[in-house]
């Protein structure tokens, strides 16, 4: 008797991707060519990268380049109205993309201003192919966590791309993080479908991840991050690929020396949250 095939339809895939903004150098330019970035990138072992996705020509060229190296693209586009969001689900669909991330570009002060946008921004998601996710970051809608709280609550489907560093140095989080910090976080975490991975602490949107100071903050945006994948697998979707993105930006995300120059290897830093992000990852479907 024939063994039975697998059901292809219950897999669940962990892609890892690479910022091209973390590939810039310290005066925020690409220090070579975009296609030798990409080789570098795909020789290192990422699924895909992370870029701006909306500009016809620049999306036309990204995805010639990353299609032959086999990588995936993460989209980003900064909307400020419905509309906006239009001519950037047309690039990505012509064009191609795992998932286009929205950074809304828009700070309502009102639930029902935020929510217009958002509602209007899921209808047109709707016309799509691929996911389409809202970022949460610092100066954009989702700028406060308690907000973007109030926002799940009145749209509890909305997805989310998680960036949990803005919150945690947004709010001033502490180490420990307080019961209700926790309870707010798992929130976030449990209407998020991807990640921009960047450890931040209470005080610095980006800290080294390889110096032993930090271990603590590694510890806990690890933890946090192995809840969301927790999360996310436990969901009753039919099939589908969550994303992590290693997000290490170049000055002045990164702390600097007093010339300016990161204090730490940011590639080299990207490659460390590569294998932890892989390592979340395998603990999480091998506990399944």
């Amino acid at each position: 008797m024939p063994e039975p095939k697998p059901d292809k339809s219950r897999e669940r895939e962990f892609v890892v991707f690479q910022s091209m903004w973390a590939m810039q150098n310290d005066q925020g330019l690409l220090p070579s060519s975009l296609e030798s970035q990409l080789t570098k990138i795909a020789e290192a072992g990422f699924d895909g990268i992370t870029d701006h996705f909306y500009e016809p020509l620049a999306a036309r060229e990204l995805s010639r380049l990353a299609s032959g190296f086999g990588l995936q693209i993460e989209g980003q586009v900064f909307p400020r109205t419905i509309d906006d969001l239009q001519p950037a689900l047309e690039v990505a669909s012509e064009y191609g993309c795992h998932h286009l991330t929205i950074q809304a570009d828009s700070r309502p002060r009102s639930l029902k201003q935020a929510l217009r946008l958002l509602e209007g921004w899921q209808r047109l998601a709707e016309q799509v192919a691929f996911p389409v996710l809202v970022e949460t970051h610092r100066y954009r809608l989702t700028n406060d966590l308690h907000f973007t709280l109030g926002l799940l609550e009145e749209l509890p489907d909305l997805k989310l791309l998680a960036d949990l560093s803005h919150y945690v140095v947004g709010r001033e989080i502490p180490l420990p993080p307080g019961a209700d910090d926790q309870q707010q976080i798992q929130s976030i975490l449990r209407n998020s479908w991807g990640f921009h991975g960047r450890v931040a602490s209470c005080e610095q949107v980006q800290v080294p991840i390889s110096f032993a100071q930090h271990r603590p903050w590694v510890e806990l945006f690890s933890d946090w991050w192995k809840r969301g994948i927790e999360d996310w697998l436990g969901r009753k979707q039919v099939a589908g690929s969550l994303s992590f993105t290693c997000e290490l930006g170049p000055p002045p995300y990164a702390i600097t020396d007093r010339f300016g120059r990161d204090i730490t290897d940011r590639w080299e830093e990207s490659l460390l949250m590569k294998d932890l992000a892989r390592q979340l990852w395998s603990g999480c479907t091998q506990s399944l």
